[in-house]
């Protein structure tokens, strides 16, 4: 059944990585942002810790995780600046988004290259619903998830977002076999792609906002909302410390939505809060 202008409820959690995983002995700044967008209301986050929920009336939500990447120069200011440039726009349909971001890529480099920034890069995912139509981009390793409930109890999984690593090329070409992956997935997750701080030539200044083309760097995807679905967006914090299968299975014990992202929370301290992480849950109810 579609959602039309059903409840649209978000929640979200981030945390910065424990300070046992520095390999420093300075405290590094939280590197991961995220956006909590509604026809209500608008905020970046950047928090050590923090926990946010709130209600999207009218059938419109727009949620975004960053994660700036580690090696890059002002990774925070990154992520942050990003989705800072980024939902300044008030979309009117989840076909915009796309053209959102290559705009926002345009902006930002305008408003944020300088000498010492030049280089910084940042990962995004990001979902805009508006009016029981869904779009989902992503670039680099952050993750979007839509969990669809079965007739049996069951939740299925779909993972809408593509992995811009080489890894995932591999497996695309068929250069590897994803029963490899505990072998060697970690040696070849290094981004083949995400949003970079640069002089870049492929930036388009006329690029057309409605494009539904797909660009090397950026991954679309565009569906329907139905009731009851939810949709998990996340930085690689969350799903490089643990397998889907682990994700499946905390989601399935839990009860309410909030609970069963607490139980996502609980497990990533459990193994050691190893990276900073960005979470956001829309759930689409009656």
């Amino acid at each position: 059944m579609a959602a039309g202008k059903s409840s649209l409820r978000i929640t979200a959690f981030q945390q910065a990585m424990h300070p046992a995983a520095l390999r420093h002995a300075r405290p590094a700044p939280q590197q991961d942002a995220l956006a909590l967008h509604t026809l209500d209301e608008r905020h970046v986050r950047q928090a050590p810790l923090g926990r946010w929920a709130c209600a999207a009336p009218g059938g419109v939500a727009w949620v975004s995780v960053a994660d700036g990447v580690a090696s890059s120069p002002c990774a925070d200011l990154a992520s942050r600046s990003f989705l800072q440039v980024l939902h300044r726009a008030s979309p009117a349909a989840a076909r915009q988004l796309p053209g959102l971001v290559r705009h926002a890529r345009l902006d930002w480099r305008a408003r944020y290259l300088k000498p010492r920034t030049r280089g910084a890069a940042c990962t995004l995912a990001s979902l805009l619903v508006a009016d029981g139509q869904v779009c989902a981009v992503n670039s680099g390793d952050a993750r979007i998830w839509r969990l669809r409930p079965q007739a049996d109890g069951s939740v299925q999984w779909r993972q809408l977002s593509r992995d811009h690593t080489a890894w995932q090329q591999m497996l695309d070409d068929g250069e590897a076999d994803a029963a490899q992956a505990d072998a060697y997935a970690s040696i070849y997750q290094g981004l083949l792609h995400c949003l970079v701080l640069d002089a870049d030539d492929d930036l388009d200044e006329d690029a057309d906002e409605s494009a539904a083309q797909e660009d090397d760097w950026l991954h679309i995807w565009h569906g329907q909302a139905a009731l009851g679905d939810a949709y998990l967006l996340a930085t690689d914090g969350l799903h490089g410390v643990l397998t889907d299968a682990q994700m499946q299975a905390l989601w399935q014990v839990a009860d309410a939505p909030p609970g069963k992202l607490q139980a996502l929370h609980d497990a990533y301290r459990r193994a050691g809060a190893q990276d900073d992480v960005s979470v956001v849950l829309l759930d689409i109810g009656a």
